[in-house]
């Protein structure tokens, strides 16, 4: 089994540094220290999901703890959306889903906001990323 590559707080805070630079939002952190906790609760070496899960629930899990955070002014759930492909993506995964160009909406995006509004569990968007997973192709 490959050792799963790890981002810190610093690498989320540049995240959200982008996606709230992206929409002209100035990216402030209210706390580093939830941040750290989002980080810490996904990737704790001896818990569930890190031990058994995989890295697609690993990284779900720290979508999920960093939507649930509220670490900073703006840009919440795009940070966690980012730091979850961005995770995958070092780790060598991505994900496919349905776009629904009548509604441009994905699949994706609806499961980020139904986590953000508590109408779906950890387990549930881990699960969900699970099944979307595959290999990057082109490494």
């Amino acid at each position: 089994m490959r050792k799963i590559k790890l981002m810190t707080a610093s690498h989320v805070m540049e995240i959200n540094r982008i996606v709230c630079s992206e929409q002209n939002q100035q990216s402030t952190c209210f706390d580093r220290g939830k941040v750290e906790s989002a980080l810490g609760a996904a990737f704790y070496p001896g818990s569930y999901p890190f031990q058994n899960g995989g890295i697609a629930k690993v990284a779900g899990a720290l979508c999920f703890f960093l939507i649930k955070a509220h670490a900073f002014l703006d840009g919440n759930k795009r940070t966690a959306a980012l730091a979850f492909t961005v995770l995958l993506d070092i780790n060598g995964w991505e994900i496919s889903y349905p776009m629904s160009l009548e509604t441009n909406t994905n699949d994706f995006s609806d499961i980020i906001e139904q986590c953000a509004v508590s109408l779906v569990s950890k387990e549930d968007l881990m699960h969900w990323f699970d099944q979307h997973k595959h290999p990057v192709q082109d490494r």
